[in-house]
């Protein structure tokens, strides 16, 4: 059967992308898809959707939905190939003007989906504030058991990556002495080992015990602490791109023009001659 391939264009900056419950549910819309968003053991997550997600939610296990597979040489969580991508999309329902709304556990990790979506050209991506315990807490609809079934649609995404910026390895080994890397990790892991110059920046920070944003105020302090300002460029990484896309959305949204890289230190730690620099704090 032939498909039609559609395009999809988004823009090749960040753009407000964190949403409200309240405001959600204030304006229906029949062409809204939520993405729960995980990580953790595929069955032992699954079962956790299963026990309740958003109506309407599909499951988006990041290493089948928003990841390929590793390779010796590649961090744990490499980007995934545009036609895979396309392709879970057209499962999911999605077409040229669906709004797409991921949530997870953390926001942390439903911002390494809303990365990779915009990245591949999708423009109409949000962030949900909270999560599901803040769609509860506004009174949206709750649905248990498995994934609802979604019409496979006949057309084709055409996607492009390249809409958001990132950076590659070999570019990191190069950045010149002054350049702004920020480790999104926690303290430990940053203390145990991370890449020469970088200063430490824990995502973590970002968002509070009950999983809500901090007040765009306060994200904006902890981002002066560290020493980023309005106007800045910056490179993030983490362990393995999931960390660091939410400090990305955090500086973009504070002014600070951010580049995400994505292979993060589970990429760098896998070149003898990267970790013998990181030891002496040595850049190429």
């Amino acid at each position: 059967m032939d498909m039609t391939h559609v395009s999809v264009r988004g823009g090749h900056a960040f753009e407000p992308a964190f949403v409200q419950a309240e405001d959600l549910l204030a304006r229906p819309n029949d062409d809204r898809l939520f993405v729960d968003v995980r990580l953790g053991d595929p069955e032992i997550e699954y079962r956790a959707y299963r026990d309740g997600h958003i109506f309407g939610a599909v499951h988006g296990q990041i290493r089948d939905a928003f990841a390929a597979e590793p390779t010796p040489a590649s961090g744990n969580l490499p980007l995934p190939g545009l036609g895979q991508l396309a392709d879970t999309l057209r499962n999911w329902g999605v077409g040229r003007d669906t709004e797409i709304v991921v949530y997870g556990p953390t926001p942390a990790l439903a911002a390494r989906g809303w990365w990779v979506l915009r990245w591949a050209g999708l423009a109409r991506v949000f962030l949900l504030d909270g999560g599901l315990k803040a769609w509860i807490a506004a009174g949206g609809a709750l649905a248990r058991g498995d994934e609802p079934h979604r019409r496979r649609l006949p057309e084709v995404l055409s996607l492009a990556g390249g809409h958001l910026p990132q950076i590659e390895v070999d570019e990191v080994e190069r950045l010149p002495d002054g350049a702004v890397l920020v480790d999104a990790r926690d303290e430990a892991s940053y203390l145990a080992g991370h890449i020469p110059g970088a200063r430490h920046l824990a995502a973590s920070e970002f968002w509070t015990p009950s999983g809500r944003l901090r007040p765009a105020g306060e994200r904006a302090r902890l981002l002066a602490q560290a020493g980023l300002e309005p106007g800045d460029e910056a490179v993030v990484y983490c362990g393995g791109g999931v960390l660091s896309a939410l400090v990305a959305m955090a500086m973009a949204d504070a002014g600070i023009r951010p580049r995400l890289y994505v292979g993060s230190w589970s990429e760098w730690n896998k070149d003898p001659e990267r970790m013998r620099r990181s030891a002496v704090g040595e850049r190429a």
